[in-house]
């Protein structure tokens, strides 16, 4: 069974607050006297990361797969809380590395952390980092994933297909490839971007399991389907095979922003973006009709049957 279908059968029935959505966003509303948003992700050894990736880059990407999550929710992150799983096998001295690399970072991003819990893991058990990250909405709440609407166009930022390219390289042992340092630690969204979906953003999510497989998701939150153009979509230099571009679609780990917005607002949209220099590309539109539809240079594509990453 999937991890989406377990959070569903056993999960869901739990989360009977109103700002939990019935779990179906990467972001929950706090019941607090402002707009107030939490969000949580963990990286475990040898699922999310590889045993031998530099324990600097596994900490800068824990606060940075999260940090994705709140400013695609049109929000600017505030605190944390850090739950470490340390196994035996791990020195005093990464240790010190990790910790150094997670204040940095946390620093980059004015993130105060607040607490959490800290454990040693017995031999021969994987390292397991979680980090729990609040944010303070831009708007009136958090942008969604329910919300898009017949017509808005889509948008997102950054490149599309570096996290993908990366880990095939960290697969390979390829030291020499670019997209490395991509993987290792996600070039995400500049902050202003959560400005951005604030004031423009119909529906908005972040790009982590795959550019496909998490607009399905938004499509199924809004009950409409879609069209994209591959040809506009923002992929590395060099990419222009199909198979290589339908792999960076689905591959995961991007940690870009996609979001919807008004055809009408088509024009401010790219003035903002411009003058806080996000880069930002529209890459499709939302429809009536259900279902999501890939043209390349007109032609439909045929998808394979998984358009992104899933936990098994």
């Amino acid at each position: 069974m999937a991890e989406k279908d377990w959070i569903k059968r056993y999960f869901v029935p739990l989360a009977k607050a109103d700002g939990a959505v019935g779990l179906s966003d990467d972001v929950a509303e706090l019941r607090t006297g402002g707009r107030r948003i939490v969000t949580v992700d963990a990286l475990v050894e040898g699922v999310h990361f590889l045993p031998t990736d530099p324990i600097g880059t596994v900490a800068r990407k824990l606060v940075r797969v999260n940090v994705s999550d709140v400013l695609a929710s049109g929000a600017i992150p505030e605190e944390a809380l850090l739950t470490l799983a340390w196994p035996q096998a791990r020195t005093e001295s990464e240790l010190a590395t990790f910790a150094a690399a997670l204040g940095e970072e946390l620093t980059e991003w004015s993130i105060d952390l607040v607490g959490g819990d800290t454990v040693r893991v017995p031999e021969g058990g994987p390292l397991m980092l979680s980090l729990m990250v609040t944010g303070r909405c831009l708007g009136d709440g958090p942008v969604r994933r329910a919300g898009a609407r017949p017509e808005n166009d889509i948008w997102v930022s950054g490149e599309i297909g570096m996290g993908a390219l990366g880990l095939q390289a960290a697969l390979a042992g390829d030291s020499e490839n670019a997209a490395l340092a991509h993987y290792h630690v996600p070039k995400i969204p500049k902050k202003a971007i959560a400005g951005l979906i604030a004031r423009f953003g119909t529906a908005s999510v972040d790009v982590s399991d795959g550019l496909l497989g998490d607009l399905e998701a938004v499509l199924a939150a809004s009950g409409v389907g879609a069209e994209v153009k591959l040809e506009r979509v923002p992929f590395p230099i060099g990419i222009v095979d199909l198979k290589d571009q339908v792999r960076c679609v689905t591959g995961g780990d991007d940690y870009q922003s996609m979001f919807c917005t008004a055809i009408n607002d088509r024009e401010n949209v790219v003035a903002f973006a411009a003058e806080k220099g996000i880069k930002i590309s529209r890459i499709g539109h939302i429809q009536t009709e259900r279902g999501l539809r890939v043209t390349a240079n007109g032609v439909s594509v045929n998808l394979p049957e998984t358009l992104g990453f899933e936990h098994g």
